[in-house]
């Protein structure tokens, strides 16, 4: 929680003193996308794979032509620790769902001659939902919820590309890597890397 107040301070703090910059610019927007997640740890019978989605809004401050700051916040569903695994002769699907509501404010270079960005920074994420379901070919299934979630936080990188739709709009596509050093569960070697394929709708509020 120090680390997110810190964070937040600091937004807030950029936000409120460049403004009066003559290349400050203010965007704001929705995002949404899919995220191809990897889930792995001593703990876990196998690592686990699968798909999910995220969806949320953005504020993207540009300081000057180049530099910036892109702040989202989102849903983020991290579906995807499934794999089979076998005991007592069975073979047995385990699949896990785990759901954070993420702040994320990242760094942001746009190259100078092309419409290309990269992005770089942490993001943190506090844990809205966690599921698992274990099920075998002619057996009974279990199913379960996951407790003892710990906060998640996770180093972001990655780069996007701007599609222009007028002077005020724009659609960025935007790809990211993720890892988080932090586990999904208190004393459960389990953590999670993220590749994210998100598209991104903006519209100048101050330009």
């Amino acid at each position: 929680m120090k680390k997110l107040s810190w964070i937040l301070l600091v937004v807030l703090c950029v936000a409120v003193a460049v403004p009066s910059q003559a290349q400050f610019r203010l965007a704001l927007g929705g995002v949404t996308g899919m995220n191809f997640s990897i889930h792995s740890g001593s703990d876990l019978q196998a690592t686990g794979t699968g798909v999910g989605f995220a969806f949320g809004a953005q504020a993207d401050m540009s300081f000057s032509k180049n530099i910036g700051l892109v702040t989202t916040l989102y849903f983020y569903d991290g579906r995807g620790g499934s794999y089979n695994f076998t005991t007592q002769g069975v073979t047995a699907n385990y699949d896990a769902s785990v759901g954070y509501f993420m702040i994320e404010p990242l760094f942001k270079y746009t190259l100078p001659k092309a419409p290309v960005y990269l992005i770089i920074g942490p993001a943190i994420g506090f844990a809205v939902q966690g599921s698992y379901a274990v099920t075998a070919t002619g057996y009974t299934g279990t199913k379960g919820s996951i407790t003892d979630m710990n906060a998640r936080f996770e180093i972001k990188a990655g780069a996007g590309y701007i599609f222009p739709l007028s002077k005020d709009m724009r659609i960025n596509g935007q790809f990211t890597f993720g890892y988080g050093p932090s586990t999904v569960q208190s004393n459960v070697n389990w953590r999670i890397m993220t590749f994210g394929l998100h598209g991104v709708f903006q519209y100048d509020i101050v330009n």
